[in-house]
């Protein structure tokens, strides 16, 4: 077994290209990647905004008290002096100068400016670009919400928002005025359980949230992790093309006639692709570390736990190894293995946030995503990364102690018996 094993490294370690490859590019790309996504998860550095909202306010609410009791009175079935008691004590909650107060809080100033404005003068500045969008507040909105909000029926009118083409600022802009209105119905919500008088609107509060992880985890070592893993996975297409080789060499004739057992073959491939993915790894995360300071003042367990893990993805690549040799076997052409081989790179590669960010990613993609190898691995060193708590990556770790023998079972499965292959 040992001559199997040093055959698959010697092979490999002659590739002085590939080898350069798979252990330098990683790094430069980190390096290259750290500087072009600089300070995206620091959340130190102070975020300023300043977005130009113009409010066209066409409620009248003088009014309110006569529309709200005549629809109480018409279509809510009230008697006349019911209707006129609750129109009055509901008089008292005013939805448009509470959302007026809220655009002009404090903290909201620090982000918007409101400009009063008529629709026609707020359309044209809009369309000038002079503001980013308008906020409509139709005639009868007062009267429409309170009545929505005595007798449970969902409101006929609704604010208008208005753009010229969707920005990053006129998004931000529409997720206050969302955030004011959940806040307005979960205050109307409290006031008819609890039987309360009074609303006050409440700013949503923004930041980040202390879920309790002992360490940050910032975006250089989210790329040294992915990239590394990435990488990985080519080496073990190139473990796999390196059969090819040894086809055209008649390496692989030459082992058949020894009368050695074809499965030594294939158990020779995934013990070196165990020890190529250590050291590639292990290379990248290291050289990383000593360039960029990517895991600062941590302990010696926390390397343990590194390498232990490592060693975890070079066993399920490994597997993974094993497929894409017996697939090779099978075939008649390497070329067109070696598409397959890359084509699976590319598609893990890309699901498991090797490419770019996982984040970016529609999340349903990013549930398929932490089922890919390098994803799992992903998961596995960002939960150890922020915690280091083994009771933290115990699941992740049977799923991927899983996935070892799942494709170590296919690959076993797929090897052709002897005389068979191609």
């Amino acid at each position: 077994m040992r001559s199997f094993i040093k055959k698959d490294l010697l092979i490999f370690l002659r590739d002085w290209k590939e080898l350069l490859t798979v252990l330098l590019l990683p790094i430069v790309l980190v390096v290259v990647l750290n500087f072009a996504f600089a300070g995206l998860f620091d959340s130190d550095d102070e975020v300023t905004m300043d977005l130009q909202l113009a409010v066209v306010n066409q409620d009248n609410e003088s009014e309110v008290l006569g529309q709200l009791k005549e629809r109480l009175v018409r279509d809510a079935a009230f008697e006349e002096q019911e209707a006129k008691m609750v129109a009055e004590a509901a008089e008292e909650i005013k939805p448009v100068q509470l959302l007026l107060d809220y655009l002009e809080s404090d903290d909201v100033k620090e982000w918007v400016t409101v400009h009063h404005l008529e629709e026609k003068a707020a359309a044209e500045k809009v369309n000038e670009g002079d503001l980013d969008s308008m906020l409509i507040i139709p005639q009868g909105y007062t009267a429409d919400s309170l009545y929505a909000n005595i007798t449970g029926e969902p409101p006929t009118s609704s604010l208008i928002y208005k753009i010229e083409e969707e920005t990053t600022t006129s998004s931000a802009l529409q997720q206050f005025i969302q955030g004011f209105i959940e806040q307005l119905n979960y205050q109307f919500a409290i006031q008819e359980v609890t039987d309360g008088t009074g609303i006050e609107a409440a700013l949503p509060k923004g930041g980040l949230e202390d879920i309790g992880t002992a360490y940050d985890f910032n975006m250089t070592q989210y790329f040294t992790i992915a990239l590394g893993a990435l990488f990985a996975l080519f080496v073990v297409a190139t473990v796999a093309m390196k059969t090819g080789v040894e086809i055209r060499d008649h390496i692989f004739n030459r082992i058949l006639l020894a009368n050695s057992h074809p499965i030594r073959f294939l158990i020779g491939k995934m013990a070196a692709a165990v020890c190529l993915i250590v050291l590639q790894i292990l290379f990248v995360l290291l050289v990383s570390h000593f360039l960029m300071g990517v895991f600062p003042d941590r302990s010696f367990v926390f390397w343990v736990g590194i390498l232990l893990m490592v060693v975890l993805l070079a066993f399920v690549l490994s597997g993974l190894a094993a497929i894409y040799t017996a697939v090779l076997l099978r075939m008649t052409s390497v070329d067109a293995a070696n598409g397959i081989f890359m084509l699976a790179t590319l598609l893990f590669g890309t699901l498991g946030g090797g490419f770019f960010p996982i984040y970016m990613l529609p999340d349903w993609l990013q549930q398929i995503g932490t089922w890919t190898p390098n994803g799992l691995f992903l998961a596995i060193l960002t939960e150890w990364i922020q915690f280091e708590d083994p009771s933290t990556i115990v699941q992740t770790s049977l799923y991927m102690i899983g996935f070892f023998f799942l494709f170590t079972f296919i690959g076993l499965a797929l090897f052709p018996k002897r005389g068979k292959a191609q």
